[in-house]
């Protein structure tokens, strides 16, 4: 930790403790926190009161392998991916 972060922590009276220990709450996304809400398969939307069903959609191979990508990216199944990129917004 910089001589300026433990400046800016003593301004703010939080020791480099504490702002590990909210640090690596913030970043679990594996319990609820203030920061994010309640966590749902990693994907911080209220759980759907709706029934769940399987949709079969054909997309073009290209399309397909640019989903699998950012999936990879943030460490999530497609399915996961492409039901944040369908949540709508506020959600």
């Amino acid at each position: 930790m910089s001589e300026r972060d433990k400046e800016l922590l003593r301004m703010v009276g939080m020791s480099e403790q504490q702002a590990e220990r909210n640090a690596r709450q913030a970043e679990s996304e594996s319990e609820p926190d203030g920061l994010t809400g309640r966590v749902y398969y990693g994907l911080h939307l209220e759980q759907p009161d709706e029934e769940m069903v399987t949709v079969s959609v054909r997309l073009p191979k290209a399309t397909v392998d640019s989903l699998n990508q950012q999936a990879r990216r943030y460490h999530i199944s497609r399915s996961e991916y492409m039901r944040r990129r369908l949540a709508p917004a506020g959600q």
